[in-house]
């Protein structure tokens, strides 16, 4: 069976030695020369929604750096350029093809003692993504200016030399997949124009050490929003599924925003806002510095609104912990998870700035019973 390339969230990739041929799983012809190759313990029917798509990787490029164990000294690289490798399609190979340098003249051979070996992908040497170094052990910076990429890197320590080194490649960043909104009032109609997760970061630098521990220094005031002014959502009852506001197609790429060990990326401490009002320590959801949603609406309850009038759009504010569908509750945002979020309007639609609820359920009133007079006759003798 041939393979491909998904492994529980990570891709696998191997570096090696190489045979005075290609074998099948694609090593290059070329002795003792540090070189790479793709390849999953998964078919391809076994691709799950969190994996790393090796397919997507082969239409682009990674770049991989490497030290000497002994010293941490860099062999494979510079201290502000990896070198790069590119997907090179040969149907006569098992597994369609192999990894090689684009750049012959960089090709490197293994040395007489055990290496570390760091990548990251997209592969960009000053453009969107690119990675360097510096004297502070952190082995690679992967500056992400883009904010629209699915940036993964991988690490791998204490290698000798072998024809099958893994470098199992894990999401740098979390995802916020999709939105839904479902409206749960008969008499509820909203209308969203933008959707912004507030305080959250989409650039920034990932920072990995010598132990493959990844952190983040964000880029701020770089918030992950969307914007519907051409064609605004509109949600009413009768959509018993919901409305949809964006998709996982779209660039929904955020920073985590806690540790999470299997991926080695500790985050960026925020929290997530659990809608009570006491959480808001400094008078307002954005000078608390907590993570939530800022819906740019109109919503109408029983022909009056709630949140902005005819012409202009208000703000409403939504939590984004919750529970999940196997009940745990959601509290950070970890990277290599994929979010996709549901709201729920029922007696409330969302929130003010301050913390307080938008009621969608007005307070009306019923005449039950109106008790008779009791007469009372006063006599008074003069």
């Amino acid at each position: 069976m041939k393979k491909f390339g998904y492994l529980m969230g990570a891709a696998l990739l191997t570096l090696g030695s190489c045979t005075n041929e290609i074998n099948e799983e694609g090593f290059v012809d070329k002795a003792n020369t540090i070189s790479f190759n793709a390849y999953s313990n998964k078919t391809r029917a076994d691709y799950t929604s969190g994996d790393v798509d090796i397919s997507v990787m082969k239409t682009g490029s990674f770049g991989v750096v490497g030290y000497k164990t002994s010293d941490n000294s860099l062999y494979l690289g510079s201290t502000n350029k990896a070198i790069e490798q590119v997907w090179k399609t040969d149907a006569s190979y098992t597994g369609d093809g192999y990894w090689d340098y684009k750049v012959s003249s960089e090709l490197k051979y293994w040395p007489q003692e055990n290496m570390d070996f760091y990548a990251y992908f997209p592969y960009s040497a000053q453009g969107d993504v690119f990675a360097q170094s510096d004297a502070s052990g952190n082995v690679m910076i992967i500056t992400n200016e883009s904010g629209n990429q699915d940036v993964l890197f991988a690490c791998e320590k204490n290698q000798a030399q072998t024809a099958h080194v893994p470098l199992r490649f894990h999401h740098a960043l979390s995802k916020i997949a999709s939105v839904n909104i479902l409206v749960n009032q008969p008499d509820v109609e909203v209308e969203v124009q933008k959707i912004e997760f507030l305080n959250t970061s989409t650039k920034g630098k990932i920072k990995v050490d010598n132990s493959g521990n990844a952190t983040y220094e964000p880029t701020p005031n770089t918030t992950r929003s969307f914007d519907f002014s051409s064609s605004p959502k509109e949600i009413i009852y009768s959509q018993t599924s919901g409305v949809t506001l964006f998709t996982n197609e779209d660039n929904g790429y955020i920073f985590a925003t806690n540790r999470n060990p299997e991926h080695n990326v500790t985050g960026t401490g925020k929290t997530l806002w659990d809608s009570q009002k006491s959480s808001i320590t400094k008078g307002s959801l954005s000078s608390s510095n907590l993570v939530c949603m800022k819906l740019t609406c109109k919503v109408q309850a029983a022909n009056t609104y709630l949140v902005g009038d005819a012409s202009t759009y208000g703000e409403m504010y939504i939590p984004m912990q919750g529970i999940s569908a196997n009940s745990a509750n959601i509290s950070d945002l970890l990277a290599g998870r994929r979010y996709s979020y549901k709201i729920i309007m029922s007696s409330n639609v969302g929130y003010k700035e301050n913390g307080d609820p938008i009621k969608s359920a007005p307070i009306k009133f019923s005449v039950n019973e109106v008790t008779p007079w009791n007469d009372v006759i006063v006599t008074i003798n003069l």
